[in-house]
Parts: C-alpha cells; structure tokens; sequence
C-alpha cells in the first residue's frame, strides 16, 4: 500500500512539474486509499469546493455519474394455503393471551424463504372471513393474515374466493382473484420495473379462453414484466395444461405459475419471438393437513428478473420445496422446508412411515434438479 501511495504521489508532483494542467483521477481499486498527504487529499475533494486552495497548474477532474441501468427485481411464489378446522383449532391452542389464534409458529419455518424477495405472491383457497363465521372448514382469520403479511407477502390470490370484507387489504397486502367481479390483477412500479401479476381462471377469465389471453396481451402491453397466476381447469390433463401454457406464452406472460394439490414440473417454453417463458406448472400445497405426503408437498418458487439489456431476461430460478408437519390428531401444524425437516419429526408425523430418503426421492422425480436446491442435486 505504501508503494501505490509514493507512486500516485510522483505521479502527481511530474504533472505539477510539467504544468500539464489536467488531472483525471480514477477509481482503480474498490477501496479508496488512505490520505496521507495535502495532494491527495486535495484531489478527493470536488474541484468547486477547493478552488481557493488549489496549486497552480493543477486542474481538477471529478469522474461523471455511472449512468442508470435497469435494476432486477426478485419474486417469491408459495404453494396453496388449505385453512381447516384442524388448522384453526391448532392455531388457537398456540393463542397467547388476549388472542384468537395464533399462526406464527406454523409459518416461522419459511419466514426466510418468503421475505428476502421484492414481491411475494401466494395462494389461498380458503375464504377470508373474520372470527365467528358460519362456515368455519375452509376460512382464514385475520391472524391467518398478519402473520403472512408479517412474513413478507405483498399480494395473496384467493383464486374462486372473494375478499368482500376486505381483510387482506387490512392486513397490508394486495388481494386478486378470478371471481367474477372481483380484482384480477396487482400492478406496481417497483425498482423502476412495471410488474404485473395477472390471475386467471375460474369463470371470470376461464383458462384457454379468447378473453383471458386478451386480458394477458392487454397486461403485457402495459407492463414491463408480467407473471400470470393460472388456476387451472379441474380435470385438465398435463397436456392440456401444456397447450394453455403455450397460448399464455404467446400472449404475453413472461412467467406462469400454475396451481394444483402437489408439486408439479418446471419448464422453459419458447415463444415465437424467440423468447422464452418460464412456467411453474404447480407449487402444490404449502399448508394443508391432507392424508397423502404428496398433497403435504409444496414449493415456493424464486426467480429475478433481469431487464438491464434493455430486454426481459429471468434466471436464478429455484424451487425449495415445503412440507407440512402433524402429529396425532392433526396437531402441531407447522411448514418447514423440506431441506430442514428431520426423520425424527417425520416418525411423529401423522401420517407412519415417512422418510425424509422418500421425500425427496419424490421431489427429484417431479422437478428438474437444475431447478432444485443444491442440496437435491446429489
């Protein structure tokens, strides 16, 4: 260190000596250099700020302002939320004091999965209705909610559900759904980047219809990057969904993430354009109490898009998938990532005789390792 300074310092004194007049300084290492003397001292400063003190002959450059690039912005997709009576009941046996229910332990274990990206997005196929209401199998209370928000997610699509008491809202989180008449789509201004997140299906926007892929073309237009959120037909064949896939491609999504009871593939299609879009055809279930482990399988699905060439590109694409624990009675309801579960809890699990050998057997059948984890890649 002590060479660079003595040789930035005879630099220096030959072009005072010269009456070069022009100085240019450059940032040659990531580190500035320590200032030991009156030059370079003065040479760190503006040049506006130091014109009374500055020896003749010496002038004086600052480096202009990188120019602006196009940021990146990460997102985060979860499997489909199943709230039950088995769930509520569990939640509220963790209430605190002064409390209804209390879901934070059922979700702590992927806290850090969701919240480390700019938009979270997640399913949940069970209504949004406030403690007391008349249909308790399939509700989720607001504490539900507070602690989703509280784990990083922006937008919650309630698929064929309504938000008509407006809680998601409340709770600080964007709502969509495909209900008729409800909202369909989140748009936002993020990093410099117009995202949309696009949910079609249901009756609304019925997948493969001229009026949802109109509806894509139209969010595309208006958006730098779009995901489209497909809930698929019941009975569509992986074909099918395939095909639809396809049509959504072609009409503007750059992403596709499908929804569905277990885990499905990961694929790249390419497009007509010679782009191509990235299709998550389902992320399962990221909390349930199901009676199979595949229906207890999920994944959230991370991806970054890149639009700094003045183009959409989308990579760091990964799948981490979830499990759902319960032990006897469908208690102690808790998601873990598959990579952190252990065979002692499964050996308390509901349901005798898992393995952590066999679930992730199960997941590399399913998902391209490329797209798994390192640690499924073995």
């Amino acid at each position: 260190m002590k060479k660079r300074i003595a040789a930035v310092l005879l630099s220096l004194l030959t072009l005072f000596s010269a009456s070069c007049g022009v100085l240019e300084m450059r940032e040659a290492d990531p580190e500035p250099l320590p200032v030991t003397d009156r030059l370079l001292e003065q040479a760190r400063k503006p040049a506006e700020a130091e014109a009374g003190e500055q020896l003749p002959g010496l002038q004086l450059y600052t480096l202009p302002e990188e120019e602006a690039v196009e940021p990146v912005v990460t997102f985060a997709f979860a499997g489909d939320i199943l709230i039950d009576t088995f769930i509520i009941t569990d939640a509220a046996r963790k209430a605190g004091e002064g409390q209804n229910y209390s879901f934070l332990r059922t979700f702590s274990g992927v806290y850090r999965n969701l919240e480390v990206a700019d938009v979270t997005v997640g399913f949940d196929s069970s209504a949004t209705h406030p403690k007391g209401d008349s249909d308790p199998t399939h509700r989720t209370p607001r504490e539900a909610l507070e602690t989703l928000s509280a784990a990083g997610y922006d937008v919650l699509n309630t698929l064929a559900w309504q938000d008509e008491k407006g809680l998601i809202a409340d709770c600080g989180m964007e709502g969509i759904s495909t209900a008729s008449g409800g909202t369909n789509a989140f748009s936002a201004e993020i990093k410099g980047v117009n995202v949309s997140v696009l949910a079609v299906g249901g009756e609304a926007l019925p997948i493969g219809s001229d009026a949802a892929n109109a509806r894509i073309g139209e969010e595309a237009e208006n958006s730098d990057f779009l995901v489209v959120m497909a809930d698929w037909t019941p009975g569509m064949t992986s074909g099918e969904q395939c095909a639809a896939a396809y049509y959504m491609a072609e009409a503007g999504a750059d992403v596709i993430v499908g929804t569905g009871n277990s885990v499905g593939s990961v694929d790249w299609l390419e497009r007509l354009d010679g782009g191509k879009t990235l299709v998550a055809y389902s992320l399962g279930n990221l909390l349930s109490t199901a009676t199979s482990y595949e229906n207890l399988t999920g994944g959230i699905f991370t991806f970054t898009a890149d639009l700094r060439s003045g183009v959409v590109s989308v990579r760091d694409v990964t799948l981490t998938p979830t499990f759902t624990h319960m032990e006897a009675g469908r208690r102690e309801v808790q998601v873990f990532p598959l990579s952190s579960y252990r065979d002692e809890l499964a050996g308390e699990h509901y349901i005798r005789g898992l393995t952590t050998d066999a679930l992730r057997s199960y997941i590399r059948s399913v998902v391209p390792a490329v797209c798994l984890p390192n640690e499924y890649r073995d």
